[in-house]
């Protein structure tokens, strides 16, 4: 046997963490809607003359079955939808050379990997072994993403839930957040919220159409995990509506061998630490036992691989001293007590290979928990969901010749929330009590200013809402060669035929008196009580509040032309065809074809192949969500009747407002016809290369803005033009209080601005991932009509801070959303692993994150020394034989000359993990694994959201809550066989 050393050989066993290291940079593409990989190349002989007709066989033994392909005409060769895994091998055959093998190739989630081959004249008895530096990235495509191994999440100590969607806090452009009530993490990317992504489980779409909250709506244990891609730009046609991340994850693929593991992880409550000094902190107790095993069904022919999880956790609320002092004032007895976590995670799959050009693959996942949602404020533990569902799906690939193939798959999933109201304990039986330390007369009522200090009794409603969604796709992928390059012609389609999301809602106290706000009688001492300032009545026990469904039939069309070896040009349109109705209603909310082209192109420099440079333009269309989809923001289409009570200081009543019920047939919403998606629009840049000694840089630009984002804007009242200036006249309708018109923001978008830098290495003992991220963001453009703030302070609609979500469906700029954790200037985290003697594996990871902005600052007139003159016209009027509150009488102004002047900013996140463990081996095959991770080490105690009261002006301005998770640890063992 010959061996040809033509590249210098790689690393020999690498750990497998350091296999997903090793590729966190590389751009890819989702390969025609599913999350496997492709590796394609060209056949020549020594003079560079093409070899057709050549036999190619690629395997790998963590794999079952083989795959095959021949040579086309031009000497081409393509394998796609091949399941991630290390240790790939690519073979050639053909008459009158030696037989070429090439080994130690990795495939991953997503990713286009070049090898060609280059024949010797010879005997096929003959061997030519080629070794060299596994190729690591992918020089076909402009995507921008990151691959992460599952190895890697089993490894490196980034959360103490362990848990897949731990993958996207190492993903650049993430901004990362502890949730304040459920736990965990909120992800969002470069302006996107925390629904706005997609999560495909091998191609198949397994987010809820009710909120696509990666992290808590979808639950799937490490175990599960062969790979994950994570796109956050440039994405290709083939990638399915989301202007969010499109992530891609890759379950283990069964072989011919049995394989497993099993793995028991312990924090126990006296490993934590207390990083809030008199106060509560967000530390966490887990138990969590994990399993996996998957091999053969029938060698050759089909394998399985089964894996499943125990939740036994219970968070610990973060609450500051001040929040603990009003707690330990107001509600006698109080104890602190944790939100807790229960449920058990499930995933099956199943892999047939029908023939040598047929597979057939079946999967199922499972999970469903109970997970309490208290917040900060609350006095007890009051708040019960319980999250998650089944999701079904079979994918058929099929590879006819070496130019043909194509995928099909059809897929379920019922994920959801509070399936039924036993599911979440009930509705309470008394009023919900909301005190706040101080309040303001605003628009002829009493407002509570500031955040709510302590929240008693239950809460004054809860609600359920089972969501179900089906899918089917295919495509067709055919190779086109020709004297002026070749072209991958691919087209498909994407058909979700009935997406489902339906809420109803329960009224504690049977709606008698189901809320009432409290203001402390003195705010500098909460032991002297409070007193009641405002009630408020239901006029039901129960409500379907919201009905929708909808459906999404897309098809897309691309071409990616290589002209010649080292340009790649892709070209592709995705039109989404969305149709959303209000079952209740019996009324189409949305009717609309959504295009969205793409471009793209990406040229390799250099001959190796290892230096890239890219370029994209894309219209991404965004994922269809019940709650953007019904304008839930703004009233359900079936809202009840309320009556509102408000109390002057020595009992007596100000006022009572009726606010009327909303109904199908008055509903208080009409829906623009030209209502459709909101989309991103988006250029990236960049560059990418692979350095010696599996060094791998990423280094780019993306400009975004998020236009056509959901918005709703009142057609009730009347606004006439004086010459002293707008005065309100009343109500068009005086049947309703507020008409919206929900319909598309044309007015104003968000823009993000992002350069990243991410750079890996990778060698026998060491492994560093370290990425960069620098974003600032603006909102451009003008004030969204019947804005009050429109009409009083035209001036101030600047804003390069805090600038809002996407949301949507604000109507009042002085009150609306201030959520802008997703905006932040800085994102930094460095990885770190390292193999040490006597099996001792090492490994850190360090967070560094700025705060985010605490949103346009507003005061009172009455701070400003100036109270409401009624310039604007009178604060109420009775109209119909009820008080109806004006809209532009309120006493709330903007602080400074801009809303971007003069914000206040979270402190830095920074956070320091680190993690010891040694592996004993057992056999060749089994072997223990012992570690113990530490999280937060400094024990830094940031506060990473202010307090909720949309800056409106008050003693609860500025404080800071939701501190970090304190110091804690983990010790865990993983048998591996």
């Amino acid at each position: 046997m010959l061996s040809l050393k033509s590249f210098h050989r790689s690393s020999s066993i690498l750990m497998p963490q350091v296999l997903a290291l090793s590729a966190v940079v590389l751009s890819g593409t989702v390969a025609a809607q599913t999350s496997n990989g492709i590796i394609h190349g060209q056949v020549t002989d020594v003079t560079g003359a093409i070899v057709p007709g050549a036999e190619i066989v690629v395997r790998s033994p963590a794999v079952g079955g083989t795959f095959k392909a021949t040579s086309d005409q031009a000497g081409n060769y393509r394998l796609g939808d091949l399941p991630e895994a290390g240790n790939y091998s690519v073979e050639v055959v053909a008459s009158g050379f030696q037989k070429f093998v090439r080994g130690n190739l990795l495939v991953r989630a997503g990713l286009d990997i070049a090898v060609d081959v280059p024949l010797t004249l010879g005997s096929e008895q003959q061997v030519v072994e080629v070794t060299g530096d596994t190729p690591l990235i992918d020089t076909q495509n402009a995507e921008q993403s990151v691959n992460l191994s599952g190895e890697l999440l089993r490894s490196v100590p980034i959360t103490g839930r362990h848990d897949w969607s731990d993958s996207l806090q190492l993903t650049p452009g993430i901004v990362s957040a502890s949730s304040d009530a459920q736990g965990g993490q909120t992800y969002f990317l470069r302006g996107s919220e925390n629904e706005n992504h997609v999560t495909l489980y091998d191609g198949m779409d397994i987010g809820s159409f009710q909120q696509n909250w990666p992290s808590n709506g979808i639950s799937i244990s490490n175990e599960s995990l062969g790979d994950v891609q994570i796109v956050t730009g440039g994405n290709d046609a083939t990638s399915p509506a989301a202007m969010g991340m499109v992530i891609n994850l890759a379950s283990p693929a069964g072989s011919d061998q049995f394989h497993g593991s099993l793995f028991y992880l312990a924090g126990p409550s006296a490993l934590n630490g207390n990083n809030v000094p008199g106060g509560a902190s967000a530390s966490t107790a887990v138990e969590q036992p994990d399993f996996a095993v998957g091999g053969p069904i029938k060698r050759q022919r089909a394998w399985f691989f089964a894996s499943g999880r125990y939740i036994n956790r219970n968070d610990s609320i973060s609450q500051t001293s001040t929040q603990t002092g009003y707690l330990t004032s107001l509600a006698p007895g109080f104890q602190n007590f944790s939100n807790q976590s229960r449920g058990f995670v499930f995933l099956g799959d199943v892999t047939f290979q029908l023939s040598d050009k047929h597979r057939l693959i079946g999967l199922v996942q499972y999970d469903s928990r109970k997970q309490d949602a208290n917040y900060q404020w609350y006095a007890a533990n009051i708040a019960h969901s319980q999250y998650g569902g089944g999701a079904y799906g079979a994918r058929l690939v099929s590879q006819w010749n070496p130019r043909l193939t194509t995928r099909f798959l059809v897929s379920y999933n019922n994920k959801g929330s509070n399936s039924s109201l036993s599911a979440i304990g009930g509705v309470g039986s008394q009023p919900e009590v909301d005190v706040y330390q101080s309040y303001a007369l605003s628009s002829g009522t009493y407002i509570g200013q500031g955040s709510t200090l302590v929240t008693l009794n239950n809460l004054s409603s809860v609600g359920t809402n089972p969501a179900s969604k089906p899918t089917f796709s295919g495509d067709v992928d055919y190779v086109i060669p020709s004297k002026w390059g070749e072209h991958l012609l691919q087209a498909g389609f994407y058909v979700i035929p009935h997406e489902l999301s339906k809420a109803t809602t329960y009224y504690a106290n049977n709606g008698s008196v189901v809320l009432q706000n409290a203001v402390l009688n003195n705010p500098n001492d909460p032991s002297q009580g409070y007193r009641i300032f405002s009630q408020q009545s239901v006029a039901a026990t129960s409500l379907l509040t919201n009905y929708i469904s909808a459906k999404d039939a897309a098809w897309y069309i691309q071409d990616r032309w290589r002209p010649f070896s080292r340009l790649s040009i892709t070209g592709g349109l995705r039109p989404d065809w969305i149709s959303a109705s209000d079952r209740i209603a019996k009324q189409t909310i949305q009717h609309s074809w959504n295009w969205a082209p793409r471009v793209a192109g990406a040229f390799v420099l250099t001959h190796d192949q290892r230096h890239v440079i890219r370029a994209s333009w894309t219209k991404i269309t965004d994922i269809t969500n019940a709650s953007y989809l019904g304008a839930n923001a703004v009233g359900g289409t079936n809202t009840a009747a309320t009556t509102t009570t408000y109390f002057n200081p020595n009992g007596s009543v100000l006022n009572t407002v009726t606010t009327p019920a909303t109904s199908a047939a008055a509903s208080g919403r009409s829906f623009d016809p030209n209502r459709h998606q909101g989309f991103v629009r988006e250029w990236l840049v960049g560059y990418r290369g692979q350095l010696p000694k599996e060094v791998t840089v990423d280094v780019s630009y993306i400009h975004r803005e998020y236009r056509d984002r959901p918005a709703a804007y009142d057609t009730n009242q009347i606004y006439n033009t004086t010459a002293g200036g707008t005065v309100w006249g009343g109500l068009v309708n005086p049947a309703l209080n507020n008409t919206y018109l929900i319909t598309n923001n044309k007015w104003n978008w968000l823009v993000a601005d992002g350069v990243e830098f991410t750079v890996s290495r990778q060698t026998k003992a060491l492994q560093v991932f370290s990425t960069y991220t620098y974003s600032p963001d603006h909102i451009a453009g003008t004030w969204q009509p019947n804005d009050p703030a429109s009409f009083i302070e035209p001036q101030k609609f600047a804003n390069n801070n805090g600038i809002g979500s996407v949301r949507g469906y604000v109507t009042n700029s002085y009150t609306g959303d201030t959520r802008d954790r997703m905006w932040q200037r800085h994102e930094s985290r460095t990885g770190v692993t390292y193999k040490a003697p006597w099996n001792i594996r090492l490994g850190t990871l360090l967070t560094a994150q700025s705060g985010s902005a605490g949103g346009p600052v507003v005061t009172t007139l009455t701070a400003l020394g100036t109270p409401y003159a009624g310039q604007y016209g009178p604060a109420t009027l009775r109209i119909s034989g009820r008080t109806v509150t004006n809209p532009l009488a309120t006493t709330y102004r903007f602080r400074y000359d801009d809303r971007g002047t003069g914000q206040i900013y979270c402190p830095w996140l920074l956070q320091w993990n680190l993690s010891a463990g040694r592996e004993f081996h057992i056999t060749d095959r089994q072997s223990i694994q012992a570690d113990l991770n530490l999280y937060n080490v400094t024990n830094n105690g940031a506060g990473q959201q202010f307090v909720n009261g949309y800056n409106i002006a008050s003693s609860t301005f500025g404080q800071l809550q939701n501190v970090q998770q304190p110091r804690s640890a983990q010790i865990s063992a993983r048998y591996r066989f």
